[in-house]
């Protein structure tokens, strides 16, 4: 294992640590601390605690390497010393369930900003969300992750063309050997045997149905997330209580940080290292860096509404004033007679 690979499974390690840590802490404080008036949101914000979760030991199992180089990208996984070496199958499912985790984690904030509009909308639309239409919405995310790993299984499976491609490249960067590895990547541009240069159209479709679904998350994301700004604008004029808006408006900015976390973490970078090499600009001086921000992705989502959340917030700076034996600080809740769920 060279140096660069020792300070990866190094910070790995920490990084998957906290993550565990964090979103153990955020799915406590949901159970324990929400205010009664969330109803099933907090439901949902356990489930995407949990997504999380996974997400942050599928990381560590995996190890990747997310790189990208001439007219290829892709994320790799060493092999050697893992007992996964003798499964690589095992291990190509690994990779591919990683890519999923991410689009989960994006469809279940989505989900979340349908909640919080139906929420603030009060057309008695959260009845979709109830009872067992709530399984419905939790099967989205996991239906998109399957998504994922079979488009991986039918496009980016590893072929030896891909595998020489970057053979030499991964070698000199990381000390990875093409032989004892597996990944999930794709070359956009070929060569024949007349050494004529082509597009992979395969490749190409197989990263832009991928790119697609996120993109459709992203859309739902903006949508409802400009139309709940409006909605809670309003709440005062429609007679809500100063606490009702104040909550909602916490809700409201925890999960657009949690949307500029993924773009700041993951989407711009990644995109970058997905479709740079497709119009011939080379990124991969930023490989290295990407790699590490997706591991961390995870593990920092969960804390904007642990801070942006005043009961949240409230509840976990408690705990070190009960140790330093210091006054508490209690959320001041005011009585709405609507008792619909926030």
């Amino acid at each position: 294992m060279g140096f660069i690979s020792e300070i990866k499974y190094l910070i790995q390690c920490i990084v998957l640590v906290f993550s565990l840590f964090v979103n153990s802490l955020f799915f406590y404080l949901v159970i324990a601390e929400s205010p009664k008036k969330l109803g099933n949101y907090k439901y949902l914000l356990c489930y995407f605690s949990i997504i999380s979760m996974i997400y942050s030991i599928v990381d560590f199992l995996v190890q990747p390497y997310i790189h990208s180089h001439g007219a290829a990208y892709g994320m790799y996984m060493d092999l050697r010393g893992s007992v996964f070496e003798s499964y690589p199958r095992v291990a190509f499912t690994l990779v591919a369930l990683l890519c999923g985790c991410f689009a989960a984690t994006i469809y279940a904030i989505s989900i979340n900003f349908i909640y919080r509009f139906f929420a603030l909308e009060r057309k008695g639309r959260l009845r979709f969300f109830s009872n067992y239409r709530l399984i419905f919405w939790g099967c989205i995310p996991i239906t998109v992750a399957f998504m994922f790993i079979l488009n991986n299984w039918y496009f980016f499976y590893p072929n030896q063309e891909v595998t020489e491609y970057s053979r030499n490249n991964l070698k000199k960067l990381f000390d990875l050997d093409a032989d004892r590895m597996i990944y999930v990547s794709c070359v956009y541009w070929r060569t024949d045997s007349s050494g004529n240069l082509y597009l992979s159209v395969r490749d190409l479709i197989g990263s832009l149905d991928l790119n697609g679904l996120i993109t459709i998350a992203l859309l739902i994301i903006i949508y409802f997330g400009t139309k709940s700004y409006w909605k809670i604008k309003e709440l005062i004029s429609q007679g809500q209580s100063e606490y009702s808006k104040r909550l909602q408006m916490q809700l409201y900015k925890a999960l657009v940080a949690q949307t500029v976390i993924p773009m700041v973490f993951l989407f711009v970078p990644v995109g970058s290292l997905i479709y740079c090499p497709l119009i011939g600009i080379d990124v991969e001086w930023a490989s290295l860096l990407v790699t590490f921000l997706y591991s961390f992705y995870p593990a920092v989502d969960p804390i904007p509404i642990i801070i942006l959340v005043d009961d949240y917030r409230n509840a976990f700076c408690n705990f070190f004033r009960r140790v330093l034996s210091k006054n508490q600080v209690v959320s001041v809740v005011s009585i709405d007679l609507n008792t619909d769920p926030l």
